[in-house]
């Protein structure tokens, strides 16, 4: 066992790890990345077999322009490092009505403009539908500091009831819930919803990185690097030391590393209840720790094809009852897998066409489902989508080459270790529901001195990948500011 010391060490080079890793770097403070993996990325990695470059499963980001995507790589001076792709349109989305077919709606890119009158023929809406719409659209925009504040513990299903929102609306809105957040309506804080539509109708949606979304971590990666800060991959932590209260370094499976202060990208309730332990923490903490709720899991297949036959690099499909409410979901649970799922699919050389060998695609597919590693009945979940794309996509399965499957317990081994009954698997991390966002966000900084939290379970808001990026900056300067302190 060595005994190495340093200033900070940030366990996890996930976005949110990495990137507050290669801020504290920046800022001249003796910093250690350490990864279990061996790539940066994780729920964001992307890998390269057989000629394709591809993330693991579907990911895209948003907001498009002003990003903190952008925010982090102009203060690191890495702007020139990273291609932002941005494309018009910014997707196709397909909606399931009386009628049985799906019918296609393309999503406008950023600088396109938007003709609302498009959403009455594509979702069978009467043209007084579009009034209550814009109602709702214009009190979105409009809601104030306060008023937003407010809507913390307000689900955002409760928000909406306040309008005649039509049926197929309602399906439109909750799907594009389901998906942004990984959560359903009557879950997810009002707040959170409000705040992202809000960037996403003011920046535009659906941006990707060129050289696959894993690039923007690996460009992390070199910034803290470049600013003298030391990366280690292929390094599981198992254990956060805690001396008199205090933390005083890591210990990997090979060697340990000294450092007053550890920023955990594991996970909060992995971090407490396993790097830590329950041991070092108040019962309260710890039982409020145990409570957090997860973002619900999603799971699903990879086509790799001999054809480019999709033209868009993102597609969600959906109808009246594909969307996930708590009822849905509590079904899902409970092993009832639904008739008909939604389909989020992203195709990476549409985007970038670098990332697949010429005349090829591959086509990353997922649905909802319940975020335990240990759910059953796999099989029958990969046959209900495969099923679905068979049915929207028939070329797909025409050219397919070879196929694989992924599951919740390949995103929890990859991520996030499974320490609660149920939880492990989910796609985000912390779900953005009432009670866990806005003023009721657990703290980045632990009730353990030198200990802090980064990526999505606290410091930030937003979409997913740009959740985690928002919480590197907020917590890089909570670090840093202890840092000098102490």
């Amino acid at each position: 066992m060595g005994d190495a010391a340093y200033e900070v060490i940030v366990v996890g080079g996930g976005l949110g790890g990495a990137a507050c890793a290669a801020l504290l770097a920046k800022e001249g403070v003796n910093t250690l990345l350490l990864e279990k993996n061996d790539r940066p990325g994780g729920k964001a990695v992307t890998v390269s077999r057989g000629g394709f470059s591809y993330d693991l499963w579907p990911i895209v980001g948003g907001p498009q322009l002003e990003t903190q995507f952008e925010a982090v790589l102009k203060e690191l001076g890495m702007e020139a490092e990273l291609e932002i792709l941005a494309p018009h349109p910014a997707g196709c989305l397909l909606y399931r009505g009386p009628s049985g077919e799906y019918k296609p709606y393309l999503v406008a890119g950023r600088g396109q403009q938007v003709d609302m009158t498009d959403l009455v023929p594509w979702l069978g809406l009467k043209m007084e539908d579009l009034e209550e719409f814009r109602r709702l659209l214009g009190d979105i925009m409009s809601t104030g500091p306060q008023e937003l504040e407010a809507l913390d513990e307000v689900t955002f299903h409760e928000f909406i009831s306040r309008y005649r929102i039509a049926q197929p609306l309602y399906s439109h809105i909750a799907t594009q819930m389901n998906i942004i957040f990984v959560l359903p309506p009557d879950l997810l804080s009002a707040s959170e919803a409000l705040k992202v539509m809000r960037e996403f109708i003011l920046r535009g949606s659906g941006c990707y990185f060129k050289g696959g979304y894993g690039r923007l971590a690996e460009v992390l990666v070199e910034a803290v690097k470049r600013n003298g800060g030391e990366v280690r991959l292929r390094t599981r932590v198992e254990r956060i030391n805690v001396e008199d209260g205090l933390v005083r370094g890591v210990v990997t499976r090979e060697d340990s590393f000294q450092a007053p202060i550890v920023v955990s990208n594991a996970g909060i309730q992995p971090t407490v209840l396993k790097l830590v332990g329950e041991e070092h923490f108040d019962k309260g903490y710890v039982n409020y720790v145990k409570e957090l709720v997860p973002s619900l899991g999603m799971m699903g297949n990879r086509y790799f094809l001999s054809k480019p036959v999709l033209e868009h690099g993102l597609y969600i499909a959906f109808s009246d009852d594909s969307y996930w409410n708590v009822d849905r979901w509590l079904k899902a649970k409970a092993g009832q897998i639904p008739d008909e799922v939604i389909v989020f699919m992203v195709v990476p050389s549409v985007y970038d066409p670098s990332l697949a060998p010429e005349d090829k695609q591959c086509a990353l597919v997922a649905t909802l489902c319940p975020p335990d590693p240990e759910m059953k009945d796999l099989q029958k979940w990969w046959d209900k989508l495969d099923e679905m794309v068979a049915k929207i996509w028939p070329e797909v399965h025409q050219y397919t080459e070879y196929k694989e499957h992924y599951s919740t317990a390949d995103v929890s081994a990859i991520t996030r270790d499974h320490v609660l009954p149920g939880q492990g698997g989910e796609c985000i991390g912390l779900g953005q529901v009432v009670g866990q966002c806005g003023r009721c966000k657990p703290s980045a900084k632990a009730p353990l001195r030198g200990l802090f939290y980064v990526g999505c379970d606290a410091g930030g808001y937003g979409c997913g990948t740009h959740q985690a990026v928002d919480s590197a900056l907020e917590v890089a300067r909570l670090v840093l500011q202890y840092h000098r302190m102490h």
